[in-house]
């Protein structure tokens, strides 16, 4: 399975009373993944506006297996699913990165929709292009 990685410092203000991550940095932290995904195939927000759409993340979902803690260094990897529809779904894990220990895994769900928020189910063009390029890099042998 590929992944693509990037790693963090977790920070004191990233923590709660007890000293370990609040919940919701996780998905701030799984946002960096993904954007770094987006990026290397040309689909950053800004990019999908310009192409004539929108990805609006319509599901998230995190479990949390061990807590972060200020100065961790972890890794966040990323994997794309293969489509069933016109929709992005990325896997996300996070880890110590001394250790490699599973602290989180979780997804997100966005659907491809046109600027008017129509929904598309069916992919093509420039658009069909990149998205294409994106899912031979994390499913080479398909």
């Amino acid at each position: 399975m590929q992944w693509v990685e990037t790693t963090t410092t977790v920070r004191f203000n990233e923590v709660d009373q007890w000293g370990i991550t609040w919940y919701g940095h996780y998905f701030a932290w799984f946002e960096l993944a993904r954007m770094k995904v987006l990026e290397q195939f040309s689909l950053l927000p800004e990019d999908f506006t310009g192409l004539g759409f929108i990805a609006p993340v319509v599901s998230a979902h995190c479990e949390f297996k061990k807590p972060a803690r200020t100065n961790d260094t972890i890794r966040i990897r990323a994997h794309l699913l293969k489509p069933q529809t016109a929709s992005l779904t990325f896997r996300f894990e996070v880890l110590l990165k001394n250790d490699g220990s599973l602290l989180a895994q979780g997804e997100t769900v966005q659907v491809l929709q046109r600027l008017d928020g129509t929904m598309i189910y069916k992919l093509s063009g420039t658009l069909e292009e990149r998205v294409e390029s994106m899912l031979r890099h994390f499913w080479p042998d398909s």
